[in-house]
């Protein structure tokens, strides 16, 4: 594997050079992540090829929440929070600037959740009103019908992932308002069996369920996507309309949050990178490799080249200000 970053914005693209914040693996230092559940195995997958490449053994990576990692990178007791939302600047960001901690913000990825039913109850697209009175706690729809008009006259039968994932969490509070809300009469199905949650929809003439993007986007079965309908008419979940932000509410994308100062080296050391640059670097550039059957969706390579370019722009406009502010105080 190799890890560089150039030295311009172009270099910088195409992942090589010496710019004084990437470097190669003559680099130490721990770097300590923290943040939603949903990102966990990815930033495992980061971890282990940072600690191969460094011969590090002290990072770590847990996950709390959102709020929870976001708080402790802004009171400066992690290196990155891998989050599922934007920070809230008047909360957590007023909490960073107290700590004299300039945040930036990396894209790293997404996840959707994806409705599915079985081709014969002829079901193309619910609004989510629909879907939070079919899978809110406490429904008692027994047949699609009760829906509205147009769908059919069949008894519900229901299929989703298993309380404990992720994407539970998203699908109900995205649909139902609050993560975990929602019926249980349900057959769960547990991470990594999205052909056998494929299986059993496409066998049951009554099926209807939701699973992860990531897992099932392309198994085969009798099964057909079931477009969504937030208010701005039917969208369908497909890699473009979960980059876009148009497949809504049912996709996220997943952020790293850092702190600038910790991707720029000390240029008197002999150390070619910092260990928060080095392990953002694996990231990016071993995205896709870590995405996959990781229940992240990954970015497109313009992507991964525009939060390159991006997180250069952060460190040299931190490095400018910090010599204003030195002159200035001369």
């Amino acid at each position: 594997m190799t890890v560089c970053v150039g030295a311009t914005l172009v270099a910088l693209a195409a992942g090589c050079g010496d710019s004084g914040v990437g470097g190669t693996n003559n680099v130490t230092g721990r770097v300590a992540v923290d943040g939603s559940q949903a990102l966990e195995p990815f930033n495992l997958k980061a971890q282990k090829s940072f600690n191969d490449l460094t011969a590090d053994e002290h990072s770590s990576v847990g996950f709390s929440s959102d709020s929870s990692a976001l708080r402790r990178l802004c009171s400066g007791e992690i290196d990155v929070a891998a989050v599922t939302r934007p920070i809230d600047a008047q909360t957590e960001g007023r909490l960073c600037a107290q700590h004299g901690i300039t945040y930036h913000r990396i894209l790293v990825g997404y996840q959707a959740a994806i409705v599915v039913a079985n081709r014969s109850l002829g079901i193309r697209c619910l609004t989510t009103s629909q879907l939070s009175g079919l899978w809110r706690s406490g429904s008692k729809v027994s047949n699609y019908s009760e829906l509205g008009s147009g769908l059919p006259n069949s008894s519900v039968s229901l299929y989703g992932p298993t309380t404990s994932s992720s994407v539970f969490d998203l699908f109900t509070s995205r649909i139902n308002g609050r993560a975990g809300d929602s019926r249980r009469d349900y057959r769960p199905f547990v991470y990594p069996k999205g052909p056998q949650f494929i299986a059993a929809v496409g066998a049951d003439r009554a099926g209807l369920g939701y699973f992860d993007y990531a897992w099932i986007e392309n198994q085969p079965g009798y099964v057909s996507a079931v477009a969504v309908d937030s208010g701005k008419g039917c969208v369908g979940a497909s890699l473009q309309t979960i980059r876009d932000g148009s497949y809504s509410p049912l996709a996220r994308p997943f952020y790293y949050y850092l702190d600038v100062k910790q991707l720029v080296r000390n240029r008197q050391a002999k150390v070619p990178s910092t260990a928060v640059a080095t392990f953002l670097q694996v990231a990016l550039s071993n995205e896709a490799a870590f995405a996959a059957h990781n229940f992240v969706i990954p970015l497109t390579a313009v992507e991964i080249t525009n939060e390159r370019i991006s997180w250069l722009k952060a460190v040299r406009a931190y490095e400018r200000q910090k010599r204003l502010s030195a002159g200035s105080a001369n």
